[in-house]
């Protein structure tokens, strides 16, 4: 029979540390670089419910390689080559490089900028970018590869195999997510709330936010993919 007390304890352990995983620094620099330079036409700068999609969309990538590894790990009792961790935390390195050069890039070239129109004695701003808008599942992708390096097998892979249940291991695996989830909701109206600030201070501003954030990646990618451990 199963310990209430114990599962209570080991789900809010899951949440918890979820919550606390999400703010890891390289996760938080990833999902602002690739924030960037991503908007559709027509559109307020850096709307809130956009963002926290964005933030959504990291988050599913994230939850979705923890629970199919969690599920291969307690099911399959399948083993993870060692040298998987430390290829995505090297790419994960690679990535942030990568986001700063392609911010610095779109910026040189002009591609996104923003725009003032009056309507009815109402002004507004957005960004304008030439050409078709594609859905972009960039955030998944890089949630995935989070999934895989970092802190996150260690906080919810090697718990949930040491509960000696498989479905709670399982379950605290999901809550782990969801507290990864929620804290992503929280920082995604924070960010739209902070781009949408600079934007009220002109081009100017806005531009220059985005080249610090660029820059902050490609320090940040150097150091994981060079000089960490």
């Amino acid at each position: 029979m199963i310990d209430i007390n114990l599962v209570f304890s080991v789900l809010t352990l899951g949440f918890g540390l979820g919550l606390l995983h999400a703010l890891d620094a390289d996760h938080i620099m990833a999902i602002s670089s690739m924030a960037s330079g991503q908007n559709p036409k027509h559109q307020k700068v850096w709307s809130i419910g956009r963002m926290i999609g964005f933030c959504v969309r990291w988050a599913v990538g994230h939850a979705a390689v923890l629970l199919a590894l969690a599920t291969l790990f307690i099911f399959a009792k399948f083993e993870l080559p060692t040298i998987v961790p430390l290829l995505t935390e090297k790419l994960i390195g690679a990535l942030l490089i990568g986001l700063g050069c392609w911010i610095l890039w779109t910026l040189w070239q002009h591609k996104i900028t923003l725009e003032t129109h009056s309507h009815d004695h109402i002004t507004h701003t957005h960004l304008a970018q030439p050409g078709k808008q594609h859905k972009n599942h960039q955030p998944v992708l890089v949630g995935i590869v989070h999934g895989l390096a970092g802190s996150a097998p260690v906080l919810a892979i090697i718990p949930a195999l040491e509960t000696n249940n498989a479905w709670l291991g399982l379950a605290y695996v999901g809550l782990f997510s969801l507290g990864v989830l929620t804290t992503m909701l929280v920082f995604g109206c924070f960010l739209g709330k902070l781009q949408r600030w600079l934007s009220n201070w002109g081009q100017r501003v806005f531009q220059i936010s985005r080249i610090c954030i660029a820059l902050t990646s490609i320090a940040f990618g150097s150091f994981w993919l060079f000089a960490a451990a």
